[in-house]
């Protein structure tokens, strides 16, 4: 009897151990998975904030009769840096994704 109890506790010892290990592999993953989603919000304000000069600098030019405002530098240096940046988001949600899959 005391042998089937102790074997018993040992398997519910060896689960609960497995348990607590997968859940603080969840916890891990699912923290690097906040850090990143976190990382994309901030680029994503940046990107607003381009998107806003872009349009200021447009109003701008076309306020002192310009009509190249694709050609302006200011503007074209916003553009690039807008593609570099969403470039970076999609990159944070890719691994944000692959981190969140369970394996098969």
């Amino acid at each position: 009897m005391i042998d089937k109890v102790k074997k018993s506790f040992s398997t519910g010892l060896l689960r609960v151990k497995w348990i607590a290990t997968f859940l603080a592999e969840r916890t891990k993953a699912e923290t690097s998975v906040a850090k990143l989603l976190y990382q994309k919000t901030k680029i994503e304000g940046r990107i607003n904030d381009l998107y806003s000069d872009v349009g200021k600098r447009v109003r701008e030019l076309r306020e002192k009769g310009e009509e190249a405002v694709l050609n302006d530098d200011m503007v074209q240096q916003a553009l690039d840096e807008i593609m570099k940046l969403q470039e970076s988001v999609d990159n944070f949600k890719s691994k944000a994704d692959n981190i969140n899959k369970l394996p098969d």
